[in-house]
């Protein structure tokens, strides 16, 4: 081998060395190890201005295929539950039913009762056939005097609670009406406060039991069966707009919070000498998380305890010149590529909601920060309500709300 070959070989052999060693350095795990650049991060209060909350301009729809089924009368708002069953044995083949095993079965999964509160659940029968959309003329249709009733003393647990309608045989012969011979149509109320039911499309579902025999000398039948439909009708009052920092499921309430990171760009981001970033260099730093951090004024979140878990999104609000309250419409705000639901729940009276691809591109002039929508997922789906310390003057300076980020500034 001449002399120019064993310096090729040589120079190979001392690039892969450096390859081998120096792609993972051991002390620096953040996927930039050839810079040794680390993170930093910085907590972000002065560019959060003033916010409101504000009802939405369009209510979601019930669809029918939420996990849960609601059921309230309070705060102006009433919701019904309704359950319909098909595929039952006619009302002329029915000879006999054994008694006690003529129940319809369901499991609340959350409720406002408690000692000095119980609620009154009552079955009713419903006299005409569901509507592919509920409306709330069908209550006219509900009979007055209930099949069944349950007394509800107590909270429910986080396990949930299994409780039964027993029925009577007279209520289930002849169960068909002239408006609907092919479903039993059932309503679930409550006196007052509100009640969460395990809806068809989960496994504890309601579940409706009979026992029959179809003449004398035949033998039993038994009948197990999940309704082919459920739903619930919701009507509440429209939620006010206010300087308060909340949010609302009931009402459709959502929060709108003003941001303004190009404020204090060039004086609030750093490279890891302490030097501040150029224009440039912010424009191609990596925002490696952002959360905005809201804490929850106490005695108001009655729902989102123990492992019940919040559902928020952020939006990028595009509207220009709002400095006071204003209802925003879908033309407003944007989602931005890339955004996760924040999922979770209040530890320490506090949450986090993940804001990193709004802030980079903030930082990197992609979009200009005119402000931030939060809105629940749960609109209409729950019971969950938050109201949130504001940045104003009267909030205890360890409540009040910031943005964290951490971020890479650039290596090159």
């Amino acid at each position: 081998m001449d002399s120019t070959s064993r310096l090729k070989w040589t120079l190979l052999l001392l690039l892969a060395g450096i390859i081998a060693t120096g792609c993972t350095k051991k002390d620096n795990l953040t996927g930039n190890n050839w810079s040794g650049i680390d993170t930093l991060s910085v907590n972000d209060t002065l560019n959060i201005g003033f916010g409101y909350s504000y009802p939405a301009d369009e209510l979601t729809k019930i669809k029918g295929t939420e996990s849960k089924l609601l059921t309230a009368n309070q705060r102006s708002a009433t919701s019904i539950s309704y359950l319909r069953f098909t595929g039952m044995p006619a009302s002329t083949t029915i000879h006999s039913v054994v008694g006690d095993s003529c129940y319809i079965k369901v499991k609340l999964i959350k409720s406002s009762a408690n000692e000095n509160n119980p609620l009154s659940l009552s079955l009713h029968r419903v006299n005409k056939a569901l509507p592919d959309t509920i409306e709330a003329s069908l209550a006219m249709d509900i009979s007055p005097e209930p099949l069944a009733t349950y007394t509800l003393s107590d909270s429910v647990s986080t396990t949930g609670k299994e409780i039964k309608f027993a029925l009577d045989t007279g209520d289930l012969i002849p169960w068909e009406v002239e408006a609907d011979t092919l479903g039993w149509n059932l309503a679930i109320k409550v006196d007052s406060g509100w009640i969460e039911i395990a809806s068809n499309e989960t496994v504890y579902g309601p579940k409706l039991n009979l026992r029959y025999k179809t003449s004398e000398e035949g033998s039993w039948n038994d009948l197990s069966k999940k309704p082919d439909r459920d739903t619930y009708f919701l009507e509440a009052p429209e939620g006010i707009a206010s300087e308060t920092w909340k949010i609302d499921n009931l009402t459709s309430t959502r929060l709108f919070i003003k941001y303004g990171l190009q404020d204090t760009l060039n004086t609030m981001f750093r490279d890891n000498n302490g030097q501040l970033l150029s224009l440039t260099d912010l424009r191609r730093m990596t925002v490696n998380k952002a959360v905005l951090v809201l804490h929850v004024k106490p005695n108001t979140n009655t729902y989102y305890t123990g492992s019940t878990s919040f559902s928020l999104y952020p939006f990028n609000v595009v509207k220009e010149n709002i400095n006071g309250i204003t209802n925003l419409v879908k033309a407003d705000y944007e989602q931005i590529i890339g955004t996760d639901t924040s999922n979770g729940v209040v530890e320490d009276d506090r949450l986090e909601i993940e804001i990193t691809p709004l802030v980079q591109a903030y930082s990197s002039g992609d979009k200009e920060p005119l402000g931030i929508m939060i809105q629940s997922l749960q609109e209409r789906q729950n019971f969950g309500s938050l109201e949130f310390y504001d940045n104003l003057g009267a909030t205890p300076p360890d409540k009040m709300p910031y943005v964290r980020i951490i971020y890479t500034p650039p290596f090159l």
